[in-house]
C-alpha cells in the first residue's frame, strides 16, 4: 500500500470519527451504506466518460471551426505552492484546448516558494497566451483570485483551481453555447472528481439548469464557472470575509445580477481529490462551511427574504427556513377519503404536532359511513375544525373541489394524503413560509409509507415516459444523489399527496383539469402554474408518513393519453431541473446508458 493510499485511509478514518462524535454511529452506518450503494450505481462511469471524449478527427474539426462570435476567454487561476505534476497538468489542459482564443492568467501567492514561478515563467516564455504574476506575498484564496481576475482582458472570465484540469474541448463548448445564447452572463458545466494520480474519474455531478432554491441549499454550480467580464466587474471582487466559501458568495451575488444563466450538461471539469482537498476531506475546511452559511444569509438579506439559515448534517449543505407573515387561513383538503377510520387517524396525527392554529380540514367524502357517524365524529373533535363535503355525483372529487374552491374563505389550499398518520413538527409553518414567497406556485414535501420508503415528493418530467417521483423507494434517513432528496430546490411539479398552493393561484390556473387522468392532476396543475410564471418548490423539511406499505415490485406504466397529449412538448423536452445524462427509466439518478 502506497503513501497516498495510507493518507486516504487516514483521512476517511478522521472523517468517520468526527461524524460519529457529531451525529452518532447510526447515522454513520446509513451514510456508509448509501455511499456504497451510490458507488454501485456509478459502476462503469469511467468507461462512460472516456467513451465520450473527442476523437482526433473531432478535435481537428473543432480547431478548424470558425465562430461568428469568438470571444476571448480568460482562464484565471490563483496559484499557491501547487505540486509540479498538478500544476503542469492544469496548465497544459488549458493550452491544449481546441478553442484557441484564450489567455491563462496565473496569480502566484506562493511567497518564498519559487517552484511554481520557475515552471510558469517557462510556459509564459513559450506561449504568449500565458500571463504570470508573482504576488509579493500570499493574499489568501480570495485575494489571490482577485489578483488573477485583475490580470484578465477577455470578454469572459473562467475560474479554474490550481490543481484541477479541464477536458480538451471545454472552452469550445463554452464558445459554442455563447454563440447560441449571446445574453448569457453566467455559465457552468457538469464536473466529476479525479484521483490523486489522475487515473480514475468518479462521482460525476450531473447538475440541473439554474435552480435558485438548490443554490441556496448548496453551491451545486461550483465548477466550471464562466462569467462575463461585465458581470464580474459589476458583481465585485471575491470577499475575504467569506474565505473558504468565497466562490459561493460570488456565485450568489452574480446570480442576482446575471441577465441569463446557462448550463452545459457535459463533464468538462475534473476536481482533484487528495487528502488535503475539500473534495476528499470535507472536515479539512470546517471554517469554509460556516462561511458558506453566512454567504446564504447575506444573499437572503440582499433579496429581501426573511429567513434563517442552518447547516445540515453534511458539510456545505444548508437549510433555509422562511418566516410566515401574518396568520393566513389554510384549508387542508383530503380528496380521497375512504373511511371514518382513516379520517380518525389523520385527525390524530394533526393533533400531535399542531403548532399552527388557523386551519380547517375539508374532507371530500365518498365513504360508506352514514351521516350520523360523521356528525358525531365532528362533535367529538370540536378543537379541530372539520368540514365534510359529500360527493355523490358521477363527477370525481377533483372536479367537485375545483368548483367548491371559489366559495372558500381560506388563503391557502393544502392537499394531503388522507392516509397520513404522522407529520413533521411545524409542517404548516414550513409550507406557508415557502408559499408566501414572491412568485411561488405549488410547494411540496416528501411522503413515506409505513415501511419507511419514499413514495411521493418532487416530480421529474419524462420519468418512465410520463412524470414520476424522484427517489421513489429511497429509505428514510437516506439523502440520495448529492443529498438532493433532502435539499430544498425547484422542480416543475410536486406531488398532490403533500402540496400547498394559494387559493388565488389555484383559481387563476383553472383548478384541477377535468380532461386529465386523476393520477396526473397534480402535475397538470403545477405545469399550469408554471405557465402563469410561478415557481414550484420542493421542501423536504416537510415529512409525512402514511399508513400502509407501497408495493416494491416494478409496476407496468399505465397509459395516460390525455395528460401525455396535453403536455407532449414538456414531456419530450429534457427536464431542466434534472439532467439529460441521468436515466429516465429509474428514479435513483443513475447514469443513462452506462455500458
Amino acid at each position: 500500500m502506497g503513501r497516498n493510499d495510507l493518507s486516504a485511509h487516514a483521512a476517511y478514518a478522521r472523517r468517520g470519527y468526527h461524524y460519529i462524535r457529531e451525529y452518532g454511529m447510526r447515522r454513520l452506518y446509513r451514510k456508509a451504506r448509501e455511499h456504497i450503494g451510490r458507488n454501485a450505481l456509478e459502476r462503469g462511469y469511467q468507461s462512460w466518460m472516456l467513451s465520450r471524449r473527442l476523437t482526433e478527427r473531432e478535435k481537428e474539426l473543432q480547431r478548424e471551426h470558425v465562430f461568428q462570435r469568438a470571444p476571448l476567454i480568460s482562464v484565471v487561476v490563483p496559484v499557491y505552492r501547487t505540486p509540479e505534476a498538478f500544476l503542469r497538468e492544469m496548465v497544459e489542459s488549458v493550452l491544449h484546448q481546441t478553442y484557441s482564443n484564450l489567455e491563462l492568467c496565473l496569480a502566484d501567492g506562493s511567497g518564498d516558494d519559487d517552484s511554481a514561478e520557475r515552471i510558469l515563467t517557462g510556459y509564459a516564455e513559450r506561449d504568449a497566451r500565458v500571463r504570470y504574476q508573482k504576488l509579493p506575498h500570499n493574499l489568501g484564496i480570495a485575494g489571490n483570485t482577485n489578483a488573477a481576475v485583475a490580470m484578465a482582458s477577455g470578454d469572459y472570465v473562467a475560474l479554474l483551481d490550481h490543481d484541477d484540469f479541464l477536458e480538451e474541448h471545454a472552452l469550445f463548448e463554452i464558445a459554442r453555447w455563447l454563440e447560441a445564447h449571446p445574453d448569457t452572463e453566467l455559465l457552468y458545466t457538469d464536473e466529476d472528481k479525479v484521483t490523486f494520480d489522475s487515473q480514475t474519474f468518479f462521482q460525476p455531478h450531473f447538475k440541473p439548469d439554474f435552480n435558485e432554491d438548490l443554490l441556496r441549499s448548496n453551491n451545486y454550480i461550483c465548477h466550471f464557472l464562466v462569467v462575463s467580464r461585465r458581470l464580474a466587474r459589476e458583481t465585485g471582487a471575491y470577499r475575504e470575509e467569506f474565505d473558504g466559501a468565497q466562490d459561493y458568495d460570488f456565485i450568489l451575488r452574480a446570480s442576482e445580477r446575471a441577465k441569463e444563466i446557462g448550463h452545459i450538461p457535459q463533464i468538462l471539469y475534473h476536481w482533484r481529490c487528495h487528502t488535503a482537498s475539500t473534495a476528499a476531506n470535507p472536515e479539512s475546511k470546517a471554517y469554509a462551511y460556516e462561511a458558506g452559511r453566512r454567504a446564504v444569509e447575506s444573499h437572503l438579506e440582499r433579496t429581501g427574504e426573511e429567513a434563517t439559515v442552518e447547516s445540515m448534517d453534511n458539510p456545505g449543505f444548508y437549510r433555509v427556513s422562511y418566516r410566515v407573515s401574518g396568520r393566513p387561513r389554510v384549508s387542508i383538503v383530503l380528496l380521497e377519503l375512504s373511511s371514518l377510520a382513516v379520517l380518525r387517524r389523520f385527525v390524530r396525527a394533526m393533533g400531535r404536532h399542531r403548532t399552527y392554529a388557523d386551519f380547517e380540514i375539508l374532507a371530500l367524502w365518498s365513504g360508506p359511513e352514514k351521516n350520523k357517524l360523521i356528525l358525531n365524529f365532528i362533535k367529538e373533535h370540536r378543537q379541530i375544525p372539520i368540514k365534510v363535503v359529500y360527493c355523490i355525483s358521477a363527477r370525481n372529487n377533483f372536479v367537485t373541489f375545483s368548483r367548491l374552491a371559489e366559495k372558500l374563505d381560506s388563503d391557502y389550499l393544502l392537499f394531503m394524503d388522507a392516509r397520513t398518520e404522522r407529520v413533521s413538527r411545524g409542517f404548516l409553518e414550513t409550507f406557508l413560509g415557502n408559499a408566501q414567497r414572491p412568485g411561488t406556485g405549488a410547494v411540496g414535501g416528501r411522503v413515506y409509507d409505513s415501511g419507511g420508503r419514499l413514495v411521493a415528493g418532487a416530480k421529474v418530467l419524462g420519468l418512465a415516459g410520463q412524470a414520476g417521483d424522484a427517489f421513489a423507494g429511497l429509505r428514510f434517513g437516506y439523502s440520495g444523489y448529492f443529498h438532493k432528496a433532502v435539499l430544498q430546490q425547484n422542480f416543475h411539479a410536486v406531488s398532490g399527496k403533500a402540496m400547498m398552493v394559494s387559493r388565488k393561484d389555484f383559481l387563476e390556473a383553472g383548478g384541477f383539469s377535468e380532461d386529465v387522468e386523476d393520477r396526473f392532476k397534480d402535475v397538470d396543475l403545477c405545469l399550469k402554474l408554471e405557465g402563469l410564471g410561478r415557481r414550484n418548490r420542493y421542501d423536504p423539511g416537510i415529512v409525512l408518513v402514511t399508513g400502509g406499505e407501497s408495493a416494491r415490485r416494478r409496476r407496468t406504466v399505465k397509459a395516460a393519453p390525455a395528460f401525455e397529449k396535453k403536455w407532449k412538448d414538456a414531456l419530450q423536452t429534457p427536464d431542466r431541473f434534472y439532467n439529460c445524462n441521468l436515466s429516465l427509466e429509474s428514479s435513483d439518478y443513475r447514469i443513462r446508458q452506462i455500458p
